[in-house]
């Protein structure tokens, strides 16, 4: 342990104040009105708007349990102080089990594999993946998966917090790097299955490292955004200055120019083929409305923040940082609903009223769950072996 830092109320849960927790309240509040309203208006917009939460906050969730495999995987440093948030907010993958309710209770609405027309060879070819039992299956697998290493990788983490051992560090470097590859092979299957199998003739085989790549940009922005409100707050203890906020200004400027580089190349090369079974989904992101959509992604989701983050005083300037992690986690969600509602409403617009309800709904569950992870354990991880070390990184 580091006694200088344990003398210090950083070591503390978690008190959210009360403004914050009154802004849950009110976004889960608008958030279950404009729902309301929309399920009395149009049943199957809404279950495919409860998809788009659903991926959503599990990316965000997935993203931040990444970030946690990632540092011990590499035995990194400069992330400790932060890696806390990023187990906190990794509560978002079991919470998002709630979420998932309205795909499985739908499945039959939203999966057009449900219901093959005869003489249907390609939904033949498939039937022995795409059916519902196996569906089951694997959507049972993908989160015992997940949730085995949540609570291996951060319960097993707060409660380091009571002890003077660096035993949990030594277990957890040696599992993460297995746990990383389980990662990324059922976040690609699970982009699979909840995803693409929505339009279950098309298929692209970058679409998995797409998601993935989505998850990791999701939780780098996410934590970036938390710690640097964290920081402004005061929070968080004086040894965590710039260079620490560098490496996550650089991280996230890496993987969201990663993330374009992936969604390109899955366009150039379907593009490029020209083929009938692989057009149709870009075809349907073109037209009643969704080629504005199309290209306004490509503005907010690569070259706003490619630009705000080039300089180097950029990814050191908290502001910024702040502002441009929101607008990524913005994009982000843009890009998740780009991916999933065309694929569900061949017409009308893309945005009406009855889509109001998700940023309220999503505001709300990110609130509620950081709070009641937050507030059971200290924000660092003070008894972490490599933590004296971290506070005093320096590029």
């Amino acid at each position: 342990m580091t006694s200088g830092i344990l003398s210090r109320t950083y070591t503390k849960p978690f008190s959210m104040p009360r403004r914050l927790e009154f802004l849950g309240i009110g976004a889960g509040a608008a958030a279950v009105l404009l729902l309301a309203t929309g399920i009395w208006a149009d049943w199957t917009r809404v279950l495919g708007n409860s998809l788009v939460l659903f991926i959503f906050i599990l990316t965000l969730g997935l993203g931040s349990l990444f970030l946690v495999t990632l540092e011990y995987t590499v035995n990194a440093t400069w992330s400790v102080p932060f890696r806390r948030i990023s187990e906190n907010l990794a509560a978002l993958v079991p919470a998002s089990l709630i979420l998932a309710l309205p795909m499985l209770l739908g499945v039959e609405r939203l999966f057009e594999w449900m219901h093959p027309s005869p003489g249907d060879a390609v939904l033949a070819g498939k039937s022995g993946y795409l059916n519902l039992p196996f569906f089951m299956i694997r959507f049972a697998l993908f989160f015992t998966a997940w949730i085995v290493g949540y609570r291996i990788l951060v319960v097993g983490s707060r409660r380091q917090d009571q002890t003077t051992g660096s035993g949990f560090s030594l277990t957890a470097s040696r599992f993460s790097p297995v746990f990383m590859i389980l990662l990324v092979i059922t976040i690609t299957f699970a982009a699979f299955d909840w995803i693409m199998s929505l339009v279950p003739h098309w298929y692209s085989s970058i679409f998995g490292i797409y998601l993935l790549v989505s998850c990791m940009v999701a939780g780098v922005a996410l934590t970036t955004f938390v710690a640097v409100l964290l920081k402004l707050k005061r929070y968080l203890p004086s040894e965590i200055d710039s260079d620490h906020f560098y490496n996550l200004g650089a991280l996230l400027f890496a993987l969201n120019t990663a993330w374009a580089y992936i969604a390109f190349a899955q366009f150039l090369l379907i593009w490029y083929a020209n083929l009938p079974g692989e057009t149709i989904w870009y075809a349907a992101r073109a037209h009643n409305g969704w080629g504005i959509v199309s290209w306004l992604l490509i503005l907010a989701h690569f070259s706003v923040p490619f630009v705000a983050l080039l300089n180097r005083s950029a990814k050191t300037d908290l502001k910024r940082l702040r502002w441009v992690s929101l607008w990524v986690l913005g994009a982000h969600g843009l890009d998740m609903y780009w991916l999933i509602t065309p694929s569900i409403r061949t017409s009308g617009s893309p945005f009406t009223w009855q889509e109001l309800w998700l940023p309220f709904a999503a505001a709300a569950v990110v609130l509620v769950t950081w709070r009641w992870a937050a507030t059971r354990a200290a924000l660092i991880p003070v008894s972490d072996p490599k933590l004296e070390s971290s506070l005093h990184f320096h590029l």
